[in-house]
């Protein structure tokens, strides 16, 4: 138990933190369900359980039907059409796992929750692959500044947020500059900035060439390529 909560407690109260860093309470959650599971497969699962299991799986349905919406769209409220397909998937998930397990018992709960899993996968990575490329990963932006500017290695940051961050020095094997903390480069660089947050340009490149050479809208980035200081 310790094992399983204490990254998650501690994580909870740290500034700095990011999905990943609660994966090694991943194990020690699968052992204890595994165990429980063992010690009640005679009795069968309780009523609470079973309900509360399929309403989970329903949930994570209707968000991930509703996820390339949000996506691509950038809103809060999907069309009424939408909602309807996403609620009709989660329905026919919470029935389909309630009955086979019903049916099966607890030896069913592993294949009545890994078939949702299964179709989620292949409904996002088979069918939406490119915009959850587009809207959480630093590839694609990184692919583009190598296109545009192959001869630039150094790269600079400005207000954008740590994912991006944490992306860009991975796909292109440097870590980037931070203008707020590192200062402005006087050698010529890639400037990533959010597309609001130009204004800041004129005063933190005042008496330097540049030009925009990317709009990314999916992130709401732009890059700058910043010559050379005189």
């Amino acid at each position: 138990m310790l094992w399983a909560l204490f990254p998650v407690v501690f994580f909870t109260f740290s500034k700095s933190k990011l999905p990943g860093y609660i994966l090694p309470s991943i194990p020690p959650l699968t052992i204890l369900t595994g165990d429980y599971l063992n010690r009640i497969r005679r009795a069968g699962l309780p009523n609470w359980l079973l309900w509360s299991h399929a309403a989970a799986c329903a949930l994570v349905t209707f968000v991930i039907v509703l996820a390339p919406q949000h996506m691509v769209y950038d809103t809060l409220v999907p069309p009424a059409r939408w909602l309807m397909i996403a609620s009709a998937a989660a329905l026919l998930v919470f029935y389909g796992v309630v009955k086979s397990i019903r049916i099966g018992g607890i030896a069913q709960v592993r294949n009545a929750t890994l078939f949702p899993v299964l179709a989620a996968l292949v409904f996002l990575l088979g069918f939406h692959g490119q915009d959850l490329d587009l809207n959480y990963s630093a590839r694609p932006l990184a692919r583009e500044m190598q296109q545009k500017a192959p001869e630039a290695r150094l790269v600079a940051v400005q207000n954008v947020k740590r994912d991006m961050v944490y992306g860009l020095a991975f796909y292109r094997n440097e870590q980037p500059i931070e203008y707020s903390e590192d200062g402005v480069p006087t050698d010529e660089h890639l400037l990533v900035v959010p597309a609001n947050d130009t204004l800041a340009l004129e005063h933190l490149l005042a008496g330097r060439v540049y030009q925009q050479i990317i709009e990314y809208p999916a992130r709401g980035l732009q890059v700058y390529k910043v010559y050379a200081k005189p």
